[in-house]
C-alpha cells in the first residue's frame, strides 16, 4: 500500500475521531438539540465532556503532526537549494568511520533540534588507546567531514560507548 493512501486513510481516521469528539461536546452542551437521554447528571456530562476534550485535542495534535514534513538541512546558493536528508548524513557518517577498525555496532541518530543539528552516535569500540582522544577524534573527523563534503555545520556531536572491549593481540 503505497504511503498516500496510507496518510490518506489516516487523515480520515483523525477527522473521524474529530468529529465524534466535537459532536460529544455538542451533546453535552446542547443535548436537546440530539436526543432525551437524561444527561441531567452533572458527573456524567463532566465525564463525557473531558473525554471530548482529550480526542479533540489528540486529533488537532496528530492532523497537525502528520502534516508538517520532517525538514531536510537546506543549503541555500545562488542558483537555489539543496535539500540534504538525515539518511545521506547518516550513510556519509557510517562510510567515514567504516575505515577504523576499532569502531563497531554503529548507531547514528542526527537531525535539526530548533536551529542547531545534531549528531549523536551509539557504538562498541575496540581499544586499549586513550578513549577520550579516541572520542575527540571521532567528533573532529565527522564534523569536518560533514562540513567539507556537505557544508553542513554540526552543533554537537554526542558520542555513547555502549561496550569497551580490549584490544585482543594486545591482551598476549
Amino acid at each position: 500500500m503505497s504511503l498516500l493512501i496510507k496518510k490518506l486513510i489516516f487523515f480520515f481516521a483523525w477527522i473521524g475521531i474529530f468529529t465524534i469528539a466535537v459532536t460529544g461536546i455538542g451533546y453535552i452542551t446542547m443535548p436537546q438539540y440530539f436526543s432525551t437521554i437524561d444527561t441531567s447528571s452533572l458527573i456524567f456530562k463532566v465525564v463525557i465532556f473531558n473525554i471530548c476534550l482529550i480526542y479533540m485535542c489528540i486529533s488537532i495534535l496528530k492532523l497537525l503532526s502528520n502534516f508538517s514534513k520532517e525538514k531536510d538541512y537546506v543549503i541555500k546558493n545562488e542558483h537555489g537549494s539543496v535539500h540534504i536528508s538525515t539518511d545521506t548524513v547518516k550513510n556519509l557518517i557510517r562510510e567515514i568511520l567504516s575505515k577504523d577498525s576499532d569502531i563497531k555496532g554503529l548507531k547514528i541518530e542526527c537531525g535539526n533540534r530548533g536551529s542547531k543539528y545534531f549528531v549523536k552516535l551509539n557504538l562498541d569500540m575496540i581499544s586499549n588507546n586513550n578513549l577520550s582522544s579516541k572520542t575527540v577524534d571521532i567528533q573532529n573527523l565527522i564534523k569536518t567531514n560533514l562540513e567539507q563534503k556537505l557544508d553542513l555545520k554540526v552543533d554537537y556531536i554526542e558520542v555513547k560507548i555502549s561496550r569497551l572491549s580490549p584490544r585482543r593481540d594486545s591482551i598476549e
